[in-house]
């Protein structure tokens, strides 16, 4: 019910002002020389036509992506994502390393899907977070380190399968592109660093957007230091609150053009026919995450006919080979 309530309120807004800026606009020109609601409306789909950046295109797009999914327990006319390895499955070997990859592709997997950041000496690297407390527990930021000492730390020591990956490391992203080419497989690069030149250096890159509908007070909550008193709590929630509202509002009407996007990755929860559907009109594929269960596999491939990211590989052939039977 909260969630139904979140999404309505981009639809009300869309409604109050499309309303009122009719009623305004109708009004300027029938009472003014130079329509300045009309001339600014102008200006502002100018801008965005002059500074979006191109989707790649449909060839560009179905060679990394494959087919769209039409008929799950038959013949697709060619290569269809089914699975995503999600950081290299990170539930059956340590995440974003050398043999989580290998692991992935020795299982079949479709795609695999890593994280990339910088360390003090700008070494391009496959980690997904800021510190090393959750893989090594350790206090160290990323930022903070040189490669070359990062390159010694075993991040599998907190992992439940260690014994099986003793002195896992963190890869540079030359070493994880290598094994990936070596081994013919296809990769999805979450690039942690932000750096707006990179599709619009290059448009035929596949961009891809991550959204969840809380975005913005959740990533407040990692950054609460400075809201010392219950009172700035309050105004930081409410902003926040505002700030996902425009968010929600702008990505499937402004934002998605601008970028370019060729996908969106949406929480699983978040999930239904329509939204495909709206999306896929827009030229845009949907990707859920993160789904481990093997029932609800079954239910984004088979029913939604939509790929996932996945944290396991484990039943996953059981999972399609079920359908199939």
């Amino acid at each position: 019910m909260k969630t139904d309530f979140f999404y309505l309120i981009p639809s009300a807004l869309t409604i109050v002002y499309a309303t009122y800026g009719s009623w305004f606009l109708i009004s300027e020109i029938f009472t003014t020389l130079m329509p300045l609601t009309l001339i600014f409306t102008g200006a502002l789909v100018c801008l965005v036509f002059i500074f979006r950046i191109p989707p790649p295109t449909t060839a560009s797009v179905e060679a990394v992506l494959g087919k769209i999914i039409e008929d799950p327990v038959g013949d697709n006319n060619g290569f269809v994502i089914k699975t995503i390895a999600h950081r290299g499955a990170g539930l059956d070997a340590p995440e974003n390393t050398i043999e989580a990859f290998k692991k992935c592709h020795e299982k079949g997997c479709d795609i695999i899907e890593l994280d990339v950041c910088l360390t003090a000496d700008q070494v391009p690297i496959v980690f997904h977070d800021s510190d090393l407390e959750r893989m090594a527990d350790m206090n160290v930021l990323i930022k903070n380190i040189k490669y070359e000492d990062l390159a010694n730390i075993d991040i599998s020591v907190k992992h439940a399968y260690r014994d099986s990956f003793p002195n896992a490391h963190v890869p540079t992203l030359e070493q994880a592109v290598q094994q990936m080419l070596g081994m013919g497989q296809r990769i999805f690069i979450d690039i942690k660093e932000p750096n707006s030149k990179i599709r619009r250096s290059s448009p035929d890159i596949i961009g891809c957007l991550a959204w969840k509908a809380d975005n913005f007070r959740h990533s407040s909550l990692k950054n609460s230091t400075f809201c010392n008193t219950k009172q700035m709590k309050v105004l930081k929630n409410a902003l926040f609150w505002i700030l996902d509202c425009l968010h929600s509002w702008a990505l499937p009407r402004i934002t998605y053009y601008v970028l370019g996007l060729s996908v969106i990755l949406l929480h699983k929860d978040l999930v239904c026919s329509e939204t495909i559907r709206n999306w896929r009109s827009k030229g845009v594929r949907v990707i859920v995450w993160t789904v481990n269960s093997p029932i609800e596999k079954q239910y984004m491939y088979r029913t939604l006919k939509i790929p996932y990211l996945t944290d396991t590989l484990t039943g996953e052939t059981t999972v399609h080979s079920t359908m199939q039977s």
